[in-house]
């Protein structure tokens, strides 16, 4: 939009050329005639006209889709005027800036900007030169350029779209950008489509609203404050220093000063409210204001808006009870001093208020604020609405202030009060108080009595957990008698179990005796086969035991087991059914699982009387393993169904023993079941009817094979202390003369018993030494090496784990293999046993034949080993460690033989040991390549190297001696193949190596040399 000093209007379309309109006023509003100039009727360039820019040489540029054009109003003619920067035509133009009358600054949409130097001498314009300017490379998308703005001479401000605005100094040729979305995380916010600077700063119309710059600063008004669409196309200032903004839903008038808006749309009767972008004019004559849009244009004049000082009366109207209304006037009266007063029952407390200001005009600009006197300080927006609602308000008497602001002129009107008086509720009255006085004082008095109940109560409860926690302490306690007791059964069992074994295998023990001692061995595993039960029982109690979960055969299992009583069940002739599912496979651990049937299927045949009925089934259901073990016979009261499982009880059957026909074994086995089904997440029930059937129940779910149970170490509290005998039998350990010809055992229990059978187990065999204390025994092997060392581990002063650890870390006494004797059966026990150097741990009561054929192989195996390490050929190792096939071993021994029967034979060859093996020289080193890297001649060096050393260590003979036995005939050889080995001399060897091993070993062999035997022999032995 344009209007000349013609008064000419020049309107330019997208698409449809130029409209002119001659002669137009803004006081009339319509033009004399009007012209329209196409592409077709005239030399425009393209019909799409983005803008207009007048010159002071009486031309008027024209900015189209396809280049520019100038109208000559000397000639009255329109122009074409191309122009070419960077070898590109000018198009897209949007905004064209004349700068000192001599150069164009033209915006361009996707081409950057453009400055051409004008030639105006001559009267027509021409391009003396054109310079382009682009972003990011010449990327159309960065260089969106919609206006431009002239601030004075030197200064220029240029629109882009997504990049912010660039202010360009034409005397220094700086061109700085400024970006928005620091201050607003929002890209649109750099949108630049209009531009504007007056008084109060930069004004730039953005996608994201109106942005002022000042000082460095950056503030942005939109929607949220009250603009009716955040895309402003154009700003222009009226002579009130008002900026008008046109906008995509209208035009907003924007009061700098007060920061106030006024919005014009369709409910103002304004026909164009969408506006386009770049059309927007000011004519400074007559200060008419002129705004383009999609569907026209529309002009404002100042004197067509002018503000007034009119305030109307804010009126109370309507009121609402629970969403019901009422006439306002029927709860309104005066007070005494003549102001406005509403009244509501208590029970009327939710509650609306509409007030009313008669303004026809502006009666929708107005936004409503108020407060409450004695709730609330503050004053509370309600924006545009005329009703506010008020809900549970207290019996009382408040204020209601309401005040308007005006959105045209941003002023604000007095604030109008209303009293509200909520009458109580009847019992918040007087009377009410004062009972509610009567009925406090009876509550304290209520709440005492209850703290008084209370307080007993939890005295009860206190007692009772005393009396419980006593109980547990009392089972516990038995608990550890009995676990301690069977402990010290364990040793009287193999001093029982043992002899009987050794009479029973002896040849010339006559009928009678075996007879008898058979007796004794068969009760002896009774007793030790209750013993397990009851350290089973106290694993279980302690939460001990570890299972191994897995996927288990049930059924061959369950099978297996049942199948185990047949033979009984045909002796007493019981009527014996098995109904088991066959192909069940369950997560569970097998040695519950096991012990679990084993001990239903024993309680059953105990009290099944001769041709009763005992049945077994197995099935899986509802996704769980179900087994069922029923029997015929007296069946178990209703009254002690519930006492079978109870851990207590168990304890009781072990004092009172066999009273009412309960053994105590019997009882175990229960409460061990009981205890395997709750560790594996099951349930056991049993139901009986007395003198028919009882069946027991185990119902068992599948578990999780990786979520095993974590192992908790097992400790066994030993504290109850078992007083032995006074009387025991005088043992005479046996002590044969020592025999050099024999190995050596060193025995080591505080028992005599036990000390007296284990000595006489190997007495026949071996040099057997006993001893009651460990103190002892380590006096004895520091006066001579033994062959094996058979020790206790509960023992007074040093226990056997210690003694263990002691004999493992003296470097002249860790081959000896050692045995550990222990009652305590656990696994955690054993690993310790084995932690602490033991070569075997043996749990009593233990098999004799097992012990003696554990003790040969032990003292065999150190026998072989000390053959193996006192021989050369220890000493010699191949690079890769092994032989790769039997023949190659085969060779190779064969190979060290000869040379080991030639090693002080001059003679001794590549050429010797290939005519011996009976191969040729050259099949020789191919056969002996395929073993090793080695050369005969490395071998051989090798093993005379080998053999020296041995002689250095273990003999006195002089270094040319040993020279001479291990085949080197020159001593500088020798010497030069030692000392490039063990980087010494050998004589400087031999000093090293005694040094080393007197340091070791001085408490040893000053012992022994005191004993009078020589350190040298105590090497040797060892």
């Amino acid at each position: 939009l344009f209007l000349d000093n013609e008064q000419t209007l020049w309107i330019g379309t997208k698409g449809n050329g130029i409209l002119r309109m001659l002669k137009y006023t803004p006081e009339k509003g319509k033009p004399t005639a009007t012209e329209r100039l196409f592409t077709n009727n005239s030399a425009l360039t393209d019909n799409s006209v983005y803008c207009f820019t007048p010159s002071r040489w009486k031309r008027l540029w024209i900015g189209t889709e396809s280049g520019i054009n100038y109208y000559s109003y000397q000639e009255r003619k329109l122009k074409q005027f191309p122009v070419t920067a960077g070898g590109k035509a000018v198009k897209y133009v949007h905004s064209i800036c004349e700068q000192n009358d001599s150069t164009l600054w033209i915006s361009t949409v996707g081409e950057g900007i453009v400055k051409v130097s004008l030639n105006t001498s001559s009267g027509i314009p021409t391009i003396k030169d054109a310079e382009r300017t682009v972003l990011d490379g010449g990327k159309r998308a960065s260089n969106y350029f919609f206006i431009s703005f002239q601030e004075n001479d030197s200064i220029l401000w240029f629109g882009n779209r997504g990049y912010g605005a660039y202010r360009i100094n034409t005397e220094t040729g700086q061109m700085k950008p400024y970006l928005f979305n620091e201050a607003v995380k929002s890209q649109t916010v750099n949108d630049i489509f209009a531009i504007l600077k007056n008084e109060t700063g930069y004004w730039f119309g953005t996608s994201f609203g109106l942005t002022r710059m000042y000082d460095g600063n950056y503030h942005i008004y939109n929607e949220t404050d009250g603009f009716p669409n955040n895309t402003i196309h154009g700003i222009l200032e009226d002579r009130q220093q008002y900026l008008w903004l046109s906008t995509n839903q209208g035009l907003v008038r924007f009061n700098t000063r007060m920061n106030t808006i006024q919005a014009y749309h369709q409910q103002n009767d304004l026909r164009v409210t969408e506006f386009s972008d770049g059309a927007y004019f000011k004519d400074e004559r007559s200060g008419t204001l002129f705004f383009g849009g999609t569907n026209g244009f529309i002009s404002i004049h100042e004197n067509d808006f002018k503000e007034t000082e009119y305030m109307p009366v804010l009126q109370f109207n309507r009121l609402f009870i629970f969403g019901k209304e009422y006439n306002i006037n029927e709860f309104l009266h005066e007070d005494k001093q003549k102001h406005k007063v509403l009244e509501l029952d208590h029970s009327q407390n939710f509650f609306g208020l509409s007030f009313i200001v008669i303004d026809y005009l502006n009666g929708s600009n107005y936004t409503y604020y108020y407060t409450i006197e004695g709730l609330s300080d503050n004053w509370i927006e309600n924006g545009t609405s005329t009703t506010t609602m008020f809900s549970n308000l207290a019996p009382g008497q408040y204020t209601l202030w309401v005040k308007y602001r005006s959105n045209i002129t941003g002023k604000e009107s007095a604030p109008q009060p209303l009293t509200i008086r909520i009458t109580p509720p009847w019992y918040m009255t007087s009377l009410a108080y004062w009972c509610y006085s009567i009925l406090f004082i009876g509550f304290i008095a209520w709440c005492i009595h209850l703290s008084i109940k209370r307080y007993r109560r939890k005295r009860d409860a206190m007692i009772e957990r005393i009396n419980r926690r006593q109980r547990n302490e009392l089972y516990e306690s038995k608990l550890r008698f009995f676990t301690n007791v069977t402990h010290e059964f364990c040793t009287p069992l193999t001093l029982i179990y043992g002899p009987c074994q050794r009479i029973l295998t002896y040849p010339s023990t006559d009928n009678y005796i075996r007879k008898y001692a058979s007796i004794i061995q068969q009760n002896a595993q009774k007793l030790n086969a209750l013993i397990l039960e009851l350290i089973e029982f106290r694993r279980l109690e302690t939460g001990n035991k570890t299972l191994e979960i897995q996927k288990l055969s049930v059924s061959a299992q369950t099978q297996n087991t049942a199948d185990s009583f047949n033979e009984l069940a045909e002796s007493r002739k019981i009527n014996y059914q098995l109904k088991i599912e066959k192909e069940v496979y369950w997560n569970s651990d097998a040695g519950c699982f096991s012990k679990i049937i084993n001990n239903l299927l024993s309680n059953a045949f105990k009290y099944t009387p001769e041709n009763g009925m005992i049945s077994i089934e197995q099935y899986v259901e509802n996704e769980q393993l179900h087994i069922r073990i029923s029997n015929t016979g007296k069946g178990i009261e209703k009254e002690n169904l519930t006492k079978i499982f109870d851990r207590y009880k168990i304890l009781d059957n072990f004092e009172i023993q066999n009273k009412n026909g309960i053994s105590p074994r019997n009882g175990l086995g229960l409460a061990i079941c009981h205890s395997m089904v709750t560790l594996l997440n099951g349930q056991i029930r049993v139901t009986s009817t007395p003198n028919q059937l009882t069946t027991f129940e185990v119902i068992l779910p599948a578990l999780s094979i990786t979520a095993t149970d974590t192992e908790r170490p097992m400790s066994m509290e030993m504290e109850t202390v078992i007083q032995e005998g006074n009387e025991t039998m005088e043992l005479e350990s046996p002590t044969p003369a020592y025999d050099t010809s024999r190995q050596t055992i060193i025995v080591i229990d505080d028992d005599p018993s036990m000390l007296w059978f284990v000595s006489d187990i190997f007495a026949n065999k071996y040099n057997v030494f006993s001893f009651n204390d460990t103190e002892k025994a380590m006096e004895q092997l520091k006066l001579r090496p033994v062959d094996l060392i058979i020790s206790d581990i509960m023992m007074p002063g040093t226990d056997g784990i210690s003694f263990a650890k002691q004999i493992k870390s003296d470097k002249l006494l860790t081959h000896t293999p050692l045995i550990l004797l222990s009652a305590l059966n656990s696994i955690d026990d054993q690993m310790k046993g084995i932690d602490s150097g033991a070569e075997a741990y043996v749990t009593k009561p233990f098999n004799t034949d097992y012990l003696i054929k554990l003790a040969e192989r032990l003292i065999q195996r150190e026998k072989d080993l000390k053959e193996y390490y006192n021989s050369v050929f220890c000493t010699f190792k191949l690079d890769d460690g092994q032989f790769l096939h039997k023949e190659d071993k085969v060779f190779f021994e064969k190979m060290m033989k000869i040379i080991d029967q030639n090693i002080t034979n001059p003679e001794l060859s590549v050429e010797l040991l290939s005519s011996s093996l009976g191969y040729s020289t050259r099949h020789f080193y191919r056969k002996l390549k395929e073993i090793t890297e080695q050369t005969p001649a490395d071998i051989i060096k090798e093993y005379r190297l080998a053999i020296a050393e041995q002689l250095l260590l273990s003999t006195n003979l002089t270094v040319e001696e040993i020279m001479d036995k291990s085949g080197f005939m020159n001593r500088g050889t020798f010497y030069k193949i030692f000392s490039q080995k063990h980087n010494m001399p050998p004589r400087q060897y031999r000093e090293r190596q005694k040094k080393d091993f007197k340091k070791a070993c001085s408490p040893q062999c000053s012992s022994s040399h005191r004993e009078g035997e020589a350190p040298q022999t105590v090497s040797e032995e060892n």
